[in-house]
């Protein structure tokens, strides 16, 4: 969904990011990787390896511009600390989206509002991973059982 609108409302905007699967990333590479990312999008080559001048360098740069941001996958607050700050850091007309399951993490950080995406039932959620997982809509023969399985289990 996230990438369905920003795809859609992208062209209004100075700046856009998408940055997907923050949580995996973060905990892969770390933040300043993921602040270069995003900075990246502005083409600004300034180095720096400490989290805090990260953070300076993008209220510096995108707190004029009309950014878009999104935001995938956030699983703890010091990532939200970390990418987007506070308001103040995007200029007016800003727009950034927070994908998570962690409602919590969303009041913490004081967003204007929220869109609850509802969960699939289980014969759209088991057609879904059949497509991703054997490019096709129905599970290979004899993976039948265990497809239904993995997506009764990621729910």
């Amino acid at each position: 969904v996230a990438r369905a609108v920003y795809e859609a409302i992208q062209s209004k905007f100075q700046v856009c990011c998408f940055m997907r699967d923050v949580r995996e990333v973060s905990k892969a590479k770390g933040f300043v990787h993921l602040q270069k990312l995003l900075l990246s999008t502005l083409n600004v080559s300034d180095e720096f390896y400490d989290i805090e001048d990260g953070k300076k360098m993008i209220r510096n740069w995108l707190c004029k511009k009309k950014v878009l941001l999104v935001l995938d996958d956030i699983s703890e607050e010091i990532q939200l600390e970390n990418l987007a700050g506070k308001q103040d850091w995007f200029g007016p007309g800003s727009t950034v989206i927070i994908t998570t399951r962690y409602m919590h993490l969303l009041e913490i950080h004081r967003v204007n509002g929220t869109y609850k995406v509802e969960g699939l039932v289980e014969e759209e959620a088991l057609r879904l991973f059949c497509l991703k997982a054997f490019k096709r809509d129905k599970p290979e023969e004899g993976y039948l059982d265990l497809s239904k399985d993995i997506v009764k289990y990621t729910g």
